[in-house]
């Protein structure tokens, strides 16, 4: 059961665009019409010749034919159907016409519109073979009954060539239709890419433009507090109001630390040149040497090196991690673990520091949390933190890598 000719349906052509789509539905219709008229033609023949008389074989095949004909088309059109099936239909539909065409030879005629039916369900090689036997067929009913015509003979054989030549435009046209449909799809997806990489690298020149503007005003500014409030210190050491001064150049000298460490989350400089193992391995000795009381481990382990975005994103959450435990949690040990596959890559954060209410932190909007979750939010990735007040806290950032990965 089908709805002849629907190239769409047939294995031997792709998908094709709506306007293929709907040159072909237009065919259809021109096919499903010159089936009704040469159908109502065979039987107004078959009335003439037996003069009056209906014969009875002829209008069982002719009601047979139509029945299954409509009934497949309708069918097919309203919930689809199995190549097997549409097979069958195609089966019933032929052995009907057979029996039609001989009682009737003007049923020969509705070999024209067969001649689709068989390519498009058939294939290529395989529908040629069938338009070339119902040919035959149809010459041979007509010879049979009115003697070998010219007319007779060119009818069917030029219909069939006709048939053969459209079918072949059918197909180079829904191939075309396919070709283009690939063409487009591929332009769409690097567009879409490339929109995605400006954006990545907009965001990190804003970075890095922001990495710098600190650096010139904030960081500067706070170091030349810092060493104007050591000036006063030493020009006056007897002054009253010195322990004042050593803390505010102290709360300077905090805030400059700080401050550095943002300049530096946005701008990892520990990926220049190295890979993301590498990185995290410079950010863990890094954190290693500036607090050697705490013990930090490294544990990396991945199949892909992941896009350069998804490690610039991993190096800062490390970075912002790390600083975070030794600054606050103060830990007797931090393990980093970095483990990661084709489809995506996790890095977690464990320190045995003292830990904090999560749900607390988040209700005072924690510039550090909020900071890392937005960064890995912007990639589609997952960020959780888990920690109790003196249980510890894990950090954990799980990013896809998209297949974009290159072996490492």
């Amino acid at each position: 059961m089908t709805r002849p000719p629907d190239p769409a349906s047939s294995a031997e052509l792709p998908p094709e665009s709506a306007g293929v789509r709907s040159v072909f539905t237009q065919l259809q219709v021109a096919l499903h019409t010159l089936v009704a008229a040469l159908l109502a033609f065979t039987l107004i023949s078959a009335h003439r010749d037996t003069r009056g008389e209906l014969d009875l074989v002829a209008v069982a095949a002719a009601v047979g034919f139509t029945v299954v004909y409509v009934t497949g088309t309708v069918w097919d059109r309203r919930t689809g159907t199995s190549r097997p099936a549409r097979l069958w239909w195609l089966a019933a539909v032929l052995v009907l016409w057979s029996v039609l065409v001989a009682g009737v030879p003007e049923a020969a005629y509705l070999a024209f519109p067969l001649f689709f039916l068989a390519q498009f369900l058939l294939g290529v090689w395989v529908g040629v073979a069938a338009v070339v036997a119902l040919a035959t067929v149809a010459v041979v009913a007509l010879g049979l009954h009115d003697g070998f015509t010219p007319a007779g003979v060119v009818g069917p054989v030029v219909g069939a060539i006709v048939a053969l030549g459209l079918g072949a435009g059918v197909r180079a046209l829904a191939r075309e239709s396919q070709a283009r449909r690939e063409l487009i799809a591929e332009l769409v997806t690097t567009r879409s890419e490339l929109a995605r990489r400006q954006r990545e690298v907009g965001r990190e020149s804003e970075r890095a433009r922001l990495a710098g503007e600190i650096h010139d005003t904030v960081a500067q500014g706070l170091a030349s507090i810092g060493m104007l409030l050591h000036a006063v210190e030493r020009a006056d050491p007897s002054h009253p109001a010195v322990e004042q001064t050593r803390l505010a150049r102290e709360v300077a000298g905090e805030n400059l630390t700080e401050t550095r460490r943002l300049i530096a989350a946005l701008r990892p400089s520990p990926l220049d040149g190295a890979s993301l193992a590498g990185a995290l391995g410079r950010v863990t000795e890094r954190t290693r040497a500036e607090h050697p009381e705490v013990e930090v481990t490294a544990d990396c382990s991945l199949q892909l090196e992941p896009p350069a975005e998804v490690a610039a994103v991993l190096v800062r959450v490390a970075q912002e991690a790390l600083s975070n435990a030794v600054t606050h949690a103060s830990p007797s040990r931090v393990d980093v673990t970095l483990a990661g596959s084709s489809t995506d890559v996790a890095l977690e954060v464990r320190d045995d520091g003292r830990g904090f209410d999560v749900s607390a932190s988040r209700a005072t909007a924690s510039f550090g949390l909020d900071g890392m979750a937005r960064r890995v939010g912007d990639l589609g990735g997952e960020f959780d933190v888990i920690s109790e007040p003196g249980a510890g806290t894990t950090i954990r950032a799980v990013l896809p890598t998209a297949g974009g990965g290159r072996e490492s």
